[in-house]
Formats: C-alpha cells, structure tokens, sequence
C-alpha cells in the first residue's frame, strides 16, 4: 500500500489488513466495555438482592420469631422467606426482559455513530442466561439469609418493646 500510494496519479491507498486491524482494536475495546457492564450489572442485582433480604428480615424479625415459637422448623421458615424472595424475582425478570430490549435498541439509536452502525442482536439463549443469572443471584442469597434467619433469638424478638 505504501509503495502504491507513491505512484504518480495515486491521490490515496487504503490498506484493507490496516481498516481490518483498527477494526478489530476498536472492537476489543467496545467487548471490554461490554464485560465490565455486564460485571457491574450482575454486581447490583445481587446487591440489590441482599439489601432487600436483609431489610425484609429485619423488619419482619418479630413476625419470623413467633412463627418458630409456633414450632415451625427452621427448613419452613426458610422456604417461607424465600419463597418471598424468589417470587419477586420471577416477577423482575418477567418486567425486566421486555425493558431491556427496549433500553438496548434505545441505546443503539442514542449511541449511533456516523461511521459505525452497531446493530444490536438479542438471541433468546440472551435473554435465557439474564434470567438464569439473576435466579441464581436470588439462590445465592437466600442461601446467605437462612443464617440470618436461623440467629433470630424468638425470646430476644419478642420482648415488649419499651
């Protein structure tokens, strides 16, 4: 390409292994960009998760110490709270995969840029590993909660509160 572009009459050469190469460096970026988005993402929906079994159990501390003093075992009490748990997040990917295909195209029209055309192609194995990840999210941490449930002293939980 350099020698050709030093031709007389020769105004301009593009190298097709050079366009390729810039390419493919530009797009290794935007794949990183990608992975740690996707890092991120999974980080908050499991934080978000946790934050909400927490704040679930705590404020119904009470309420779970008098179902174990009913003689409830601990394995019900926990399908009991997670239950809850699980629920709400079927209810979260069912709201959440038809948002997100509208927040991706949405991103896609906003991102556009004038030499590059980024078509987005959501495959519905996508949408399968989304909803797979943040059910495991939601396992995860109740797995993590039932501790908590389990250290719920019904003698302390049930005293008046002065």
């Amino acid at each position: 390409a350099d020698e050709f572009s030093e031709r007389d009459g020769v105004l301009s050469c593009v190298s097709t292994q050079e366009l390729k190469d810039q390419f493919s460096t530009a797009f290794v970026l935007i794949n990183l960009i990608v992975y740690v988005v996707i890092i991120m993402s999974a980080a908050l929906a499991f934080v978000v998760l946790f934050t909400l079994s927490t704040t679930n159990i705590s404020e119904r501390e009470r309420e779970l110490a008098t179902i174990k003093v009913l003689g409830f075992f601990d394995n019900e009490v926990h399908l009991y709270v997670n239950k809850e748990t699980l629920i709400l997040t079927l209810i979260g990917i069912v709201l959440g995969v038809p948002l997100g295909t509208v927040f991706a195209q949405t991103l896609t029209v906003i991102l556009n840029l004038p030499s590059i055309y980024l078509a987005v192609s959501l495959h519905p194995v996508s949408y399968l590993i989304a909803a797979g990840l943040s059910f495991g999210f939601a396992l995860i941490v109740n797995l993590i909660m039932n501790r908590s449930v389990n250290a719920i002293d019904p003698v302390e939980a049930l005293k008046s509160i002065e």
